[in-house]
């Protein structure tokens, strides 16, 4: 073991700097240093003189590189030796305890054993086995390994695959709306400044027509003044004369100041800019989903469309009881038609239960909003529809009252009720399959009204308490709600 450490070391001496392998015509120079002869010629520029010593950097010159035959000989005598005996040999396993070259592994115990230690009562009866045989076992484990993990790796790529392609699908769907907003808003700036400039042509066309008019009007006053003054001085130097001589007619003609035409057409510019003006004081720039339009008149029978932006309303899928299916849209809500018996009351703190229920999105705790809600189902359906506010319970009982926090209403085959108190009901002479809901948060109210007809149902009146939600509860099997927008 120490000869072939020894050879190691020897071998490890005669190494050229340079190349880094064994010196071929090994040649020293001034500071001691030796190279092989190629490397250390090759070195720096070969016009120079001079060189520096890869290793100390001393400066030396190139006539003085001379041949080292004892290094020369101590190669030659390196390279005849046996490849093996360079190689360490491989340190063998032995046992601590007796010496001996272990032959086994117990898989009990997890030790390697000799002979004596397999037939010891510690290990007699234990499962031992040859060491390479334990050894192609566990690198079968340690295979099986690799293959679970190489699966799981191919599953993980395979779900960062698809988790980014809904990120580039959800965020061509987010640039496909934004050009829609800057389109739809290019298109609103144009028919503002196309409004803008014929308001203005049409003005300044009546301002000039009425500065003819007023030219008109000064002349023709201005000439019968002049008329009348010469009658009267006519008539004053006439005095003396017979009766009979003295009559002499005046009709004085009454030209209009500004025109019955003009003014019509004043007032109609003055009606179409105030039309236009109120209009846009109501048009509110809200980021969601159109709800209703605002009409601008440009004329006798032309008009532009303002529209009215609203929040889009979405199903809250966290606060959904576990018997209700939500659509991927977030706009259908759907009990299911068989129901268990027996229902886990879920652990999210957010879902209703026992309470078919479910809230809708954004809230509000300011302004107003309006949405819509069309119900379906065997026999029509039966839910509760409505707001609640942030502070309602969302396990055990609910007493769905104003006072408890909720203003609904409830519709059941032919009936539509409003929930006015507890246990009390309202009966309404109309029961929609489609009812709107429009809440002001800042005035209390939130009022029913069919969405069909458009017909008033009814209006409850509150002071909210903080931020109120869209409610919805599914009461038979197979009811479904659609929202809109």
């Amino acid at each position: 073991m120490a000869h072939q450490e020894f050879t190691s070391k020897l071998h490890e001496e005669v190494i050229c700097p340079i190349c880094i392998d064994i010196l071929q015509y090994p040649a020293t120079i001034d500071c001691g240093h030796n190279f092989c002869l190629s490397c250390i010629t090759q070195s720096g520029e070969a016009a120079d003189s001079v060189l520096k010593c890869p290793l100390c950097n001393k400066i030396v010159r190139r006539d003085t590189i001379t041949p080292n035959w004892l290094l020369v000989n101590l190669v030659e005598k390196i390279q005849a030796k046996d490849p093996s005996e360079m190689k360490p040999e491989t340190e063998e396993l032995r046992c601590l305890r007796h010496g001996e070259k272990c032959h086994y592994f117990c898989e009990i115990d997890g030790k390697f054993l000799c002979m004596v230690c397999r037939e010891s009562k510690d290990h007699k009866t234990h499962n031992a086995t040859l060491i390479e045989e334990a050894a192609q076992s566990y690198q079968g484990r340690i295979q099986s390994q690799i293959e679970v993990l190489q699966q799981k790796e191919r599953e993980i790529i395979q779900t960062k695959a698809q988790g980014e392609h809904r990120i580039n699908v959800s965020m061509a769907q987010v640039e496909l709306e934004k050009q829609k907003v800057i389109t739809a808003f290019r298109q609103l700036r144009q028919v503002l400044k196309e409004e803008k400039s014929f308001l203005l042509s049409r003005i300044n066309w009546l301002g000039q027509e009425i500065s003819k008019g007023e030219k008109f009007y000064v002349i023709s006053t201005e000439t019968q003044l002049n008329y009348l003054r010469k009658l009267k001085d006519s008539l004053t130097s006439r005095q003396c004369l017979p009766p009979g001589q003295l009559s002499e007619g005046f009709r004085f003609l009454n030209p209009t100041p500004v025109s019955m035409d003009l003014e019509k057409k004043l007032s109609d510019v003055k009606s179409r800019h105030d039309s236009l003006t109120e209009s846009l004081k109501r048009f509110k720039g809200k980021e969601g989903a159109v709800t209703n339009s605002v009409h601008l008149p440009l004329g006798d029978s032309s008009s532009i469309t303002l529209r009215k932006w609203n929040y889009p309303l979405t199903l809250d899928a966290a606060s959904a009881h576990p018997d209700l299916i939500i659509s991927q849209d977030l706009k259908t809500v759907t009990l299911k038609p068989v129901l268990q018996s027996v229902c886990a009351e879920p652990t999210d703190p957010e879902r209703f239960y026992p309470f078919r229920c479910v809230l809708g999105l954004p809230g509000l705790s300011s302004g107003c909003q309006t949405w819509e809600a069309e119900l379906q189902g065997p026999a029509g359906g039966g839910c509760v529809v409505g707001v609640a506010s942030e502070l309602v319970p969302r396990k055990g009982m609910l007493q769905i009252e104003p006072l408890s926090g909720f203003w609904a209403l409830r519709i059941a085959g032919s009936e539509c009720q409003a929930l006015t108190a507890a246990g009390t009901r309202e009966d309404l002479s109309v029961c929609p399959r489609k009812v709107g809901v429009r809440v002001n948060h800042e005035c209390g109210e939130v009022v029913f009204y069919d969405a069909t007809t458009s017909n008033h149902l009814y209006t409850f009146h509150a002071s909210f308490p903080g931020q109120i939600f869209p409610f919805f509860r599914l009461l038979f099997p197979g009811t479904q709600i659609t929202l809109s927008p």
